[in-house]
């Protein structure tokens, strides 16, 4: 399977492009989400009920007020398991307490450090196995483990080292999406100062030059990142 994330601000249109490119394939693409609620530990119910707020005749009434309290309630019933996937003692829960670490001393409440411990269970766990799956499948994200190191390096005196130690660490995605600057101010749980985001941004993009994986600029507009996306599918 291929993956393919984005990098860049929050508001720098990575969702709209996203959505934009997947339209252009013929087969079903999966993001980090969907690919764990197919493999992970979701329950029978849990898959089946994901599965209905994603079919493509509710997208088209998504705005009502009933779908809106269903996605907000998210049927309190459905028991979440982040993070039982992944054995203990195994490479991939070193791999995930590591970043468990990263989170515990991230500048965010207790909260969102909790949201984001579930963001990373799912991430690391679908990127590892995403790698076995046939090579011709897709996977595309408008976020992913990279986009994380917004998060991880904020506030950080050390930020090359984390970024180069994480970057050590995880399975890094074949192709990276990246958006230079911001358009919109969007309202974001995890609010970033712009130096910050502008520091952390330089600096992945300049470790991630040293790696094998190949960046396009989203500059380059969304036909010409889906030719490049498709020629590495073959």
């Amino acid at each position: 399977m291929l993956l393919v994330e984005s990098f860049g601000p929050s508001g720098s249109g990575k969702s709209y492009f996203k959505n934009k490119l997947i339209k252009k394939f013929s087969f079903k693409v999966f993001d980090y989400k969907s690919l764990y609620n197919l493999i992970g530990d979701r329950s029978f119910f849990f898959k089946l009920f994901y599965n209905f707020i994603k079919s493509s005749y509710l997208q088209k009434i998504k705005n009502t007020y009933l779908i809106r309290l269903i996605k907000k309630k998210k049927f309190r019933l459905i028991k979440f398991e982040y993070g039982k996937s992944i054995k203990k003692g195994s490479l991939l829960y070193k791999k995930y307490k590591s970043i468990k670490n990263l989170i515990q001393k991230s500048e965010f409440s207790n909260k969102k450090k909790k949201t984001i411990k579930n963001w990373a269970s799912e991430e690391i766990y679908a990127n590892h196995y995403a790698k076995k799956i046939d090579y011709q499948k897709l996977l595309l994200d408008s976020e992913g483990l990279i986009q994380r190191l917004f998060i991880y390096c904020y506030k950080k005196k050390n930020k090359e080292q984390v970024i180069k130690e994480y970057l050590d660490m995880i399975e890094l995605p074949q192709l990276i999406i990246i958006f230079e600057k911001k358009i919109i101010n969007k309202k974001n749980t995890f609010i970033i100062e712009k130096n910050e985001e502008e520091k952390i941004f330089k600096l992945t993009l300049s470790e991630l030059k040293k790696r094998k994986i190949l960046i396009v600029n989203s500059k380059i507009g969304v036909n010409k990142s889906y030719l490049k996306i498709k020629k590495k599918l073959k």
